[in-house]
């Protein structure tokens, strides 16, 4: 006869001596990911809070006591967030480090002011990865901008096919481009990029065709259309504007960029280059307005940023001319911020984001200039999902950044609710379970966000 309590006392033993053996286990992990440890006294022991909440950093002290309390987050005394009128519930504000001087949003407030009277759109060129790619968020801020000051189109368009090519601000038709881009080195050539960190060739002849969408309201018509390039001569650009108007260009040689417009009011637009030659190259298209506002999204999927400081500032200095910029937003630290990211990188990268910020104010010395945080980045780990340990780093070396260049920041990371703030946003739908980039309407739900920032500042 079988001995049946005897059995489930052994049974019982084995899997007690099994858990104990796995709750000794050290923590492991597989590709940057904790695994779930297994803790047999987790119901019965009180776990230990973290009062002061101080991370021992390999390349620094660990802070504790009373130094540990004073070191939490306090107002920057030289930032500027809040105006006349109190700050809004759910609101996260730019802060101004400027001063006053050059390089803070006053410029910018000033041309949204003058809107009426600029014989130009109001530009915003919006530089940024993977996280805006397709004109995600800024298609959002666009047409926000859009309905309060004016103005139409989707603004900045490349060339040929990129990885910003599937947006669905415009439909766009591309015919003999090549691409070059500065993630694709071995076809890329850093002199020759232009602003968008991209360039175009032409063996011969090529056609772009642009038209409007109704994706947003101010979308489907403008009264501009450009296309930017250097040229040695030779070759001829056809422009036609909704199948009807049609102007011929033959634009003569030079070492600056050019570019070549229609006007009239317009759904749709189609260039045609003959004659071109490898010495040719072409950057991109732009729809816009007369008067009102318009975003220019340049994003790079895998770019840090860091290698804005590589396009030509010769060629930044012609962009200037032929298409000045009135606000410049850095938004990087995607493709830098991951679980081993150390204190000594973040230094090492507000050093080469430095000059970057350097840059764009020697070339586009009028412009305002915003420096975006990082936005929140989590992954699984034992305890669940969680931000990951970079994010906090780079952002306070990009708040760092702007406070010592004395331009503007603002927190994506707060934006999206801080911490564990990507885990919400795709519980909601609105971001991909890689929990590192947003949907549409996570864009739609940020560039409203973006623009409530800017608006107050403008307003106070």
């Amino acid at each position: 006869m079988n001995n049946k309590p005897a059995q489930t006392f052994v049974m019982m033993g084995i899997i007690v001596a099994v858990l104990l053996f796995m709750h000794l286990m050290p923590q492991l992990s597989l590709a940057d990911t904790e695994l779930r440890s297994v803790d047999i006294l987790s119901d019965v022991v009180v776990p230990v809070i973290d009062i002061y909440g101080v991370e021992d950093e390999e390349d620094e002290k660990p802070l504790s006591g009373i130094a540990a309390l004073k070191a939490e987050p306090q107002p920057e005394a030289e930032a500027e967030p809040v105006g006349k009128r109190p700050l809004p519930k759910g609101l996260t504000p730019i802060q101004d480090f400027s001063g006053g001087s050059g390089g803070g949003m006053e410029a910018f407030y000033t041309m949204l002011r003058d809107v009426d009277l600029l014989d130009r759109p109001v530009r915003v060129a919006y530089f940024g990865d993977s996280f805006v790619e397709g004109d995600i968020l800024t298609s959002e801020l666009r047409e926000q901008l859009q309905q309060r000051f004016g103005g139409g189109g989707a603004g900045w368009v490349d060339c040929g096919p990129t990885t910003n090519s599937n947006r669905p601000t415009v439909k766009v038709h591309t015919n003999g481009f090549t691409s070059h881009s500065v993630m694709e080195k071995k076809t890329f050539s850093p002199s020759v990029q232009g602003i968008s960190q991209r360039y175009f060739t032409v063996d011969g002849s090529a056609s772009l065709t642009l038209g409007g969408t109704k994706w947003k309201k101010h979308l489907s018509a403008w009264d501009r259309a450009m296309l930017y390039f250097k040229t040695n001569g030779g070759m001829t650009i056809r422009g036609e504007a909704d199948g009807d108007s049609r102007q011929t260009f033959r634009p003569e040689a030079g070492g600056t960029v050019q570019k070549v417009d229609l006007e009239g009011n317009m759904g749709k637009v189609k260039w045609n280059v003959s004659g071109a030659s490898s010495r040719d190259v072409f950057y991109g298209a732009a729809l816009e307005t007369q008067r009102g506002i318009v975003v220019d999204n340049f994003s790079m999927r895998g770019c840090s940023g860091k290698t804005l400081t590589d396009i030509p500032e010769t060629t930044l200095q012609s962009f200037a001319q032929v298409r000045p910029y009135d606000l410049i937003i850095i938004h990087y630290g995607l493709n830098v911020a991951g679980p081993k990211t150390t204190e000594t990188f973040g230094r090492h990268y507000k050093g080469q984001m430095t000059k970057v910020i350097q840059m764009f104010r020697r070339c586009f010395p009028q412009a305002s200039i915003l420096v975006v945080g990082v936005p929140d980045r989590d992954q699984r780990t034992a305890s669940g999902i969680k931000t990951i340990k970079g994010v906090d780093i780079i952002m306070r070396n990009q708040k760092e950044l702007a406070k010592e260049q004395h331009v503007a920041f603002y927190s994506m990371y707060d934006a999206m609710g801080g911490k564990n703030g990507m885990s919400s946003f795709v519980k909601k739908g609105w971001a991909s379970k890689d929990y590192t980039h947003i949907s549409l309407k996570g864009g739609d739900h940020l560039g409203r966000k973006l623009f409530d920032a800017l608006m107050y500042g403008y307003d106070n």
